[in-house]
């Protein structure tokens, strides 16, 4: 990424210092920083420096020595990366108080994950048939193992799923259990499981499952463990929509994964993913073009648990809802199709919204009903370019 911003940039090389502190050449101490400007300005001279800082977390008050540069030398630009699991995506802009731009770098969406393979030419407009052998085949490749680069470019389908699963590993022994001194790692381990074998998220409803799994854990240890999933991003915990902040602590959230690989190939599937699959890669290109705060669901109220129409995503920016997203894997199928649309019918008329979509495999179209027009489009098409209302 930051070799990306170089060339875009067209930053002459001369001006650009790149470190990682991943090397063990360079000491993990304050004054490693300190005296980078001093050395730089004695060996090349005053002038306009870029400094690509990787890894930044490992030097002791950093963010001290970030801001003096910002608030003293205007002419030197500082680019920093960091790993999630050291820096959560809430602690950048606190501890800069406000002087940063944050990029946040997600797995390869679907036409990120084209180019990796090879097809640089590719526009939706221009498929003649969604239904080409090459496109389908890269699509459920897509919807089953993900967009985690490494993942990716692999051939081999047994060491796709052994990289997943060693990701995980990672991230339960490191980037949670470690950075928050978590320490029964079991319990984090079941807890995590769970959430991939289910699409709703209840605290009481997990709570209750884990006692009566013989599992020895306080709700107040249970009620934190969401909080640190999204920190590190990895998992995400999508509101019921609503005016009232009762409902939206009654009514169970949603679980999305940061990535497909986790729901298909960690857990134990005793059933196909493929509708779940569709959806979280829906909510996935959501959290990169929307952004997180402003999605929810939506659901048919005073209805038994598990019953009533409802809508996967609800679209809301500047405090008003700007549209309706709901997902089917098969359009074709017109009971479950019918009863999709019925959804969005129902939150259209209560939340007052006409911009209507389902997001399919593959079936394209217009339909009417009640005088709403609901638009049929393709995920290729859908998830092309960041408009998705």
């Amino acid at each position: 990424m930051m070799d990306q911003l170089v060339k875009e940039q067209g930053i002459k090389h001369e001006n650009i210092l790149y470190l990682s502190f991943e090397d063990e050449r360079l000491p993990w101490k304050t004054e490693t920083l300190t005296e980078l400007l001093p050395t730089l300005y004695e060996l090349y001279g005053e002038r306009e420096y870029y400094l690509f800082l990787d890894e930044i977390h490992h030097i002791p008050e950093w963010d001290r020595w970030v801001r003096r540069m910002f608030d003293r030398h205007r002419d030197i630009h500082i680019i920093l990366a960091s790993s999630s699991s050291k820096l959560s995506k809430n602690e950048i802009p606190h501890a800069l108080r406000g002087r940063t731009y944050v990029l946040e770098v997600y797995p390869l969406s679907y036409w990120e994950f084209l180019r990796f393979k090879g097809l640089t030419d590719i526009d939706p407009t221009k498929i003649t048939s969604l239904k080409n052998a090459k496109y389908k085949a890269f699509l459920k490749e897509y919807l089953d193992y993900g967009g985690f680069p490494e993942i990716v470019l692999e051939s081999s389908k047994r060491r796709k799923i052994a990289i997943v699963q060693d990701y995980f590993k990672t991230i339960v022994a490191l980037d949670l259990a470690e950075r928050f001194d978590i320490k029964n790692r079991r319990i984090l381990h079941d807890y995590i499981h769970l959430l991939l074998a289910q699409t709703y998220h209840s605290v009481s409803k997990m709570y209750k499952i884990m006692i009566s799994q013989g599992l020895n854990i306080r709700k107040e240890t249970l009620l934190s463990y969401p909080h640190h999933l999204e920190d590190i991003f990895m998992t995400f915990f999508v509101p019921i929509f609503s005016p009232k902040v009762k409902d939206r602590l009654y009514y169970p959230q949603k679980v999305y994964f940061i990535d497909n690989s986790f729901i298909n190939h960690v857990a134990a599937k005793f059933s196909d993913q493929g509708g779940r699959g569709l959806e979280n890669a829906v909510f996935i290109h959501l959290l990169r073009t929307w952004g997180f705060e402003g999605i929810f669901y939506w659901k048919e109220k005073n209805v038994e648990a598990g019953a009533g129409l409802e809508v996967d995503f609800v679209l809301m920016k500047e405090r008003s809802i700007k549209g309706l997203v709901q997902v089917c894997l098969d359009a074709t199928n017109e009971a479950t199709k019918e009863r999709e649309i019925k959804g969005l019918i129902s939150a259209s008329e209560e939340l007052d919204c006409d911009e209507l979509i389902v997001v399919t495999l593959d079936q394209e179209g217009i339909e009417s009903h009640k005088g709403k027009k609901i638009e049929l489009i393709p995920f290729i098409k859908w998830a092309y370019g960041p408009q998705v209302c």
